[in-house]
């Protein structure tokens, strides 16, 4: 089924139980993307595996599972994957691989979002967050330590960016390097093994970060173009962080897609997917918004979408919506912005689950 998938957008396929028992193949095919099972225990090792090898860095890795769910989604992105399809949405596996027929997988970003630093313990976290980076235009290196990290940003070419494990050095000594290299406005991101940390801006440091290890590495990609104030025009109204399952149809059409949503704010909701729709198209999507288990459907505008080989990636892979207020339903949209407002009304908030 799935090889018959792949040949409907004129692409050829190499299928294995296992990737692990296909890795002499998987380097020598180079392949445009890379079907895992979701649903396996070895996910993390699989992916792990996959984002070792240079020649596999950029492959876009979809995890197929048998139920849809917020934790599917969430699992596979914090494991590192790029998207989540059901198995039997045949039509889905076709069009996500036809929109990347213009991937080379061998060709990196380009460099144009600034120099990032990266200590953190942990050889697998390290490689997700630095692929994360790279692929949305940042130069990454890496540091084994605190001492580390004053160098680096006391040498001529500083980092503008530094990410650090809690373990390395707390949220409450990143002055410290700061002070002693003289660069006292360079952000930190944070990441703390407490998965109880909410993500957020720390309020008593001038631009610092905390994040927890759990959250899915783009969530760190999101806080990093917020602290160096990339990737886009300036905003009707700010964005916050927030993973649900959400359905997706251009107008009119009975068939709906899946996705997960990556950050709304009042006007507009980004959602993650290597299958957006087209271009200009208009669309509706049903969601249950931040705090709310009822689902409300807005209808909208496409304005932009990201697919690997198409433009510089410092988002996830997906599409962003424009809420047109006078299309949508009045109730839903009325829901949705009281559910924003709450959001909006909590200080130095970044991140919220949808559940109530």
């Amino acid at each position: 089924m799935l090889r018959r998938a792949v040949e409907r957008a004129s692409s050829e396929a190499h299928v294995s139980r296992s990737i692990l028992d296909s890795r002499e193949a998987l380097i020598r095919l180079q392949p445009k993307c890379i079907c895992v099972d979701g649903d396996s225990a070895e996910l993390a090792t699989t992916t792990n595996w996959i984002r070792e090898h240079a020649s596999l860095f950029s492959t876009p890795v979809i995890a197929m599972v048998s139920c849809l769910r917020d934790s599917s989604f969430v699992e596979a992105y914090r494991h590192g994957a790029d998207d989540v399809i059901v198995r039997s949405n045949i039509g889905g596996v076709t069009r996500r691989i036809a929109n990347l027929q213009s991937f080379d997988p061998t060709i990196r970003p380009p460099i144009n979002q600034g120099h990032v630093l990266i200590s953190y313990p942990s050889d697998e976290y390290r490689r997700l967050i630095g692929r994360v980076l790279r692929n949305a235009g940042f130069d990454v290196q890496f540091a084994v330590g605190a001492d580390e990290i004053v160098e680096a940003m006391a040498s001529e070419m500083p980092p503008e960016l530094v990410v650090v494990s809690d373990e390395l050095l707390s949220i409450y000594e990143v002055d410290r390097p700061r002070q002693l290299s003289q660069a006292a406005k360079t952000p930190f991101i944070v990441v703390t093994a407490n998965t109880a940390t909410p993500t957020k801006q720390d309020p008593t440091l001038d631009a610092v970060a905390i994040v927890a290890k759990t959250a899915p590495p783009d969530h760190l990609l999101f806080l990093a173009n917020d602290l160096m104030k990339r990737g886009g025009h300036e905003r009707q109204s700010p964005r916050y962080l927030f993973d649900t399952i959400c359905s997706f149809r251009t107008e009119g059409e009975f068939s709906a897609e899946y996705g997960l949503t990556y950050n709304l704010s009042e006007t507009g909701i980004y959602v993650r997917t290597l299958d957006p729709p087209p271009s200009d198209a208009r669309l509706w999507l049903e969601l249950r918004p931040p705090g709310f288990t009822e689902t409300v459907h807005l209808r909208g505008k496409l304005v932009w979408r990201a697919i690997p080989g198409e433009r510089a990636l410092t988002t996830p892979p997906g599409f962003g919506l424009q809420i047109e207020a006078e299309s949508s339903p009045a109730r839903d949209l009325q829901l949705y912005r009281r559910a924003y407002y709450r959001l909006a009304a909590v200080p130095h908030r970044l991140a919220v689950s949808w559940r109530p």
